[in-house]
């Protein structure tokens, strides 16, 4: 068995002992995704053959709702059960295994855990590899999003207040250039300015809604390439993971991180900055895919304003990398000095690609 990363792995064992899992633990192996959980891989043996699981430790630092975020998972995976049970073309959703209570996590004196069922023959990128391959993704999204389009919105909790508001990410990026408490912000000085220069453009979204031009609705709310899996065989879409933040925001939330992502030019820290941009061709693929999923409730002004979305939720991330950087990287996991700085670099180029070539991607755009 390998070594289950830092951690004890008779203790990792004692967790998976309380899961409805049945069978012989076999294997256990870290499992490398994102940048929040702790996230860990188990096969087991019974006599209906071998079976494998996903766990992951919850991070009840960014999650402190872990009854809420549970919950949302839960109506959510519900919701898309029933909706790919009458015919979801090969797609399917996540599946909670509960713990040997009935509960939907365990609480263990580590932490909160929770466990999926293992989606087997797929497969998740890091980086796009073709335009088909990010059509399929962004079409997946737009067709999670449609699914989901009569699931109740006041029936999901808020589990990260205000976590799709641009404003307030504006906020908490002046709270933490205010307090400054690790001196950061003078070597940070440019990446300061970039910020401060583009906030008239956080509020714009918001002010639409509130103007009636678009309703809020339920969004996946991480839409990196690498959370849709792929089946190894076809290439084609068969599973959207990492339901954390499925709550209501604007559905073009969705789309803007997509191309933030997938279309990314360079890897999200990269440190030589004359890599990053945006791939246009991705672009088009994504913003084709993205409407032939999600196109039938979007409005006019919505499919208008997807180029301003690209923008807002790639500056919008870049600022979330930057407070976290001049906070004392508190929210996301860095592997080296610097890191949340040089992913706040690469969003801030990105958004400033795609502002130079603004009317080369509104070229690109479906119906253009």
């Amino acid at each position: 068995m390998d070594a289950a990363s830092s951690e004890s792995t008779s203790r990792v064992r004692a967790v998976l002992a309380d899961f409805a899992i049945a069978g012989e633990l076999e294997g256990l192996e870290t499992f490398q995704r994102g940048h929040i959980h702790d996230t860990f891989l188990s096969t087991w043996r019974s006599g209906d053959g071998v079976a494998r699981f996903i766990h992951q430790r919850i991070n009840d630092r960014v999650f402190s709702d872990v009854p809420g975020l549970m919950h949302n998972i839960e109506a959510v995976t519900r919701h898309l059960e029933r909706k790919l049970g009458g015919g979801g073309g090969g797609f399917q959703t996540l599946r909670l295994v509960p713990t040997r209570s009935g509960a939907s996590f365990l609480v263990a004196p580590d932490g909160p855990w929770r466990t999926y069922h293992f989606i087997e023959n797929s497969a998740s990128f890091d980086a796009c590899e073709s335009e088909d391959q990010a059509y399929r993704a962004a079409r997946a999204f737009g067709e999670f999003q449609a699914w989901l389009i009569d699931l109740d919105l006041d029936g999901l909790r808020e589990t990260i207040p205000r976590f799709f508001s641009s404003p307030h990410r504006m906020v908490q990026f002046r709270d933490a250039l205010d307090s400054d408490p690790l001196a950061r912000a003078e070597a940070a000085g440019a990446e300061v300015a970039f910020a401060l220069e583009r906030r008239p453009m956080v509020s714009v979204m918001a002010e639409r809604m509130r103007a009636g031009a678009f309703p809020r609705r339920i969004v996946h709310g991480d839409t990196k390439l690498n959370n849709v899996l792929f089946d190894r065989a076809s290439g084609e879409a068969v599973c959207v993971v990492d339901l954390d933040t499925c709550m209501p925001a604007y559905s073009l939330y969705d789309f803007g991180d997509l191309v933030r992502f997938t279309a990314a030019t360079s890897a999200e820290d990269e440190r030589d900055l004359s890599l990053v941009g945006t791939d246009p061709d991705l672009y088009r693929a994504l913003a084709q895919g993205y409407l032939d999923g999600a196109g039938g409730f979007l409005t006019a002004e919505e499919v208008e304003l997807m180029p301003f979305a690209a923008r807002l939720v790639t500056f919008t991330i870049g600022l979330r990398f930057l407070t976290d950087h001049l906070a004392g990287d508190v929210y996301f996991k860095t592997a080296r000095e610097g890191h949340n700085l040089d992913r706040a670099r690469v969003q801030f180029g990105m958004l400033a690609w795609m502002e130079a070539h603004e009317r080369d991607l509104a070229a690109r755009a479906p119906g253009s």
